[in-house]
């Protein structure tokens, strides 16, 4: 039976979680499709999801980790 809304959102908001609230984790796909007990399929799209909206980020390796984006460069001179 496929996931409803509710649940979908539910898990969106439940990886979320993961990542934000141990900003050192990280985990693969598997990892985490057993970690909140989804199926691999409906994990991806969510990871996918996740890393467009900059909520994560995939590292070398294929594990997932928070996203960190990174400090904007000063700029060198100010224009008066």
């Amino acid at each position: 039976m496929a996931p409803t809304r509710f649940e979908i959102e539910a898990l969106v908001v439940r990886i979320q979680e993961e990542f934000l609230h141990s900003p050192a984790v990280r985990m693969t796909l598997n990892q985490l499709a057993l970690r909140v007990d989804a199926s691999l399929v409906l994990c991806k799209a969510i990871l996918r999801v996740l890393v467009d909206a900059k909520v994560i980020a995939e590292a070398p390796g294929g594990a997932y980790q928070r996203f960190y984006p990174h400090p904007a460069r000063a700029s060198r001179g100010f224009a008066a």
